[in-house]
């Protein structure tokens, strides 16, 4: 079978969002982590995020790394207002003063639940975990009250951050206004270029803007000459500078839809001096930085050089790379194709193993039934870049980048080093690595994966 294209209809089109739990995890916390000393980062992210780690990786759950974005009827997401910005935080209560003990006692049937969790439908009620203890009896485990829940999650994100992860829809106010994240400053962090651009230096930070992010990655890998420094001097002694970066109508061929400006400057953390947003896994560059800040002023239309970032959270990453290089998009859905063929898919969008053409893949937005994304550490409604594939002991891989530069996929993957060549030389990527990059089995990939596609 020939594997055939589709554009979505922009009303019912793939957009995906997730914020790096890494960067949002430094953030609420105020403090570098350094992740690989961290002896259990689960646990540790548990604490941070007032949220069971298996939960955090699926929308469906209403965790904080979807912040401002729900499930709709369809399975995809949608932007909607957090309900942590209407919480009214209990000023002083403490940890005797939770309803734990409450909700243990006077419990006898089921229906004594509704009162407990203050609804009127214990058929409402989440179920966390079912496990079946010996053949007679089974044991349940149900989420604490919602209202309980955003309790706790609102003395760790209070309105002011919410607002720095999550563009509020309901929010309206002057566009051309200057916007600054919660305890945060806008400032010059190095240079544009390290030595030059790389498919891993875009790393995401604190929003859920993965689709743009894996998008810098594919066009950094596949065609790097399209990410540029175009720059130019504008203080009178040449001591300041601005930086235009150019982006393209989606299927125009190469038709330039607008040019922004932007200065060097992007929001950084004032207990930290890290990076909020975007960043770039070489220190002291920041072309990733720019490119997004860029973004986020084509995303607000506003003439400041402090565009909201909250603004880029939630989109296609296929329309992405299509605004950085202007070609035509072509969508292919996992689910009408077999492994065999998504892997062929990649191999003609490719040339010695490595994607010529810029590709970028997408997950559900909730697992399919029967598969977990938490035990496969895979993510919900999360966007990756496709670098190739690879032929090892009889079995198809596929090539993929988590844009946040860590959590790889632990489901039909392998590990080993892989040799691509990279348009003059031989480049090896080391699977061990913990960068983000994995390599998966096609078959494991139409399963968890919902569709992958390319701008050409």
């Amino acid at each position: 079978m020939e594997n055939v294209s589709f554009k979505p209809n922009p009303d019912s089109a793939q957009k995906n969002g997730v914020i790096n739990p890494y960067a949002l995890a430094e953030y609420v916390s105020g403090r570098r982590i350094q992740w690989q000393a961290v002896d259990d980062v689960p646990r540790l992210m548990e604490s941070i995020f007032q949220s069971p780690y298996e939960e955090l990786f699926d929308p469906k759950y209403e965790g904080p790394l979807y912040t401002g974005l729900k499930l709709n009827k369809r399975g995809t997401l949608e932007r909607f207002r957090s309900p942590l910005l209407d919480v009214e935080l209990k000023v002083g209560a403490n940890d005797l003063e939770s309803p734990i003990e409450e909700l243990m006692t006077n419990v006898n049937v089921l229906g004594d639940l509704g009162a407990r969790f203050k609804v009127t439908d214990i058929a409402s009620i989440r179920v966390h975990r079912i496990d079946l203890c010996n053949p007679y009896q089974i044991s349940v485990h149900l989420r604490i009250p919602e209202l309980d829940r955003l309790q706790s999650l609102a003395r760790v994100f209070d309105k002011a951050l919410v607002r720095s992860i999550a563009l509020d829809p309901e929010m309206k106010g002057n566009a051309n206004q200057d916007w600054t994240p919660a305890n945060a400053s806008w400032q010059d962090k190095g240079s544009f270029f390290n030595e030059a651009a790389e498919f891993f230096d875009p790393v995401q930070g604190a929003v859920a803007n993965c689709y743009y992010i894996a998008a810098l990655s594919a066009i950094a890998w596949s065609t790097p000459y399209k990410i540029s420094h175009l720059t130019r001097a504008t203080g009178q002694n040449n001591d300041q500078f601005t930086n235009l970066v150019r982006f393209y109508k989606p299927d125009s061929n190469g038709q330039i839809d607008k040019e922004i400006e932007v200065t060097d400057t992007v929001p950084v953390s004032n207990t930290t001096g890290n990076f909020i947003y975007c960043r770039s896994s070489e220190m002291g560059e920041i072309w990733p930085a720019i490119y997004e800040k860029a973004f986020a002023k084509l995303e607000t239309g506003t003439n400041t050089d402090h565009p909201d970032i909250t603004a880029t959270g939630w989109g296609d990453c296929v329309w992405a790379t299509a605004q950085l290089n202007g070609k035509n998009r072509h969508y292919y859905g996992n689910n009408s194709m077999t492994g065999d063929q998504i892997w062929d898919l990649v191999r003609s969008n490719s040339v010695s193993r490595r994607t010529i053409h810029p590709m970028t893949c997408w997950t559900y937005g909730t697992a399919p039934d029967g598969l977990s994304y938490a035990d496969s550490n895979i993510v919900g409604s999360h966007c990756y870049t496709v670098l190739g594939w690879d032929y090892h002991c009889g079995k198809k891989y596929l090539i993929i980048r988590n844009p946040w530069g860590y959590k790889e996929a632990t489901v039909g993957t392998r590990s080993g080093t892989v040799t691509m060549f990279d348009i003059s030389w031989w480049r090896p990527i080391q699977l061990a690595n913990p960068d983000g990059t994995f390599a998966i089995e096609a078959k494991t990939f139409q399963q968890y994966f919902a569709g992958l596609g390319v701008a050409k």
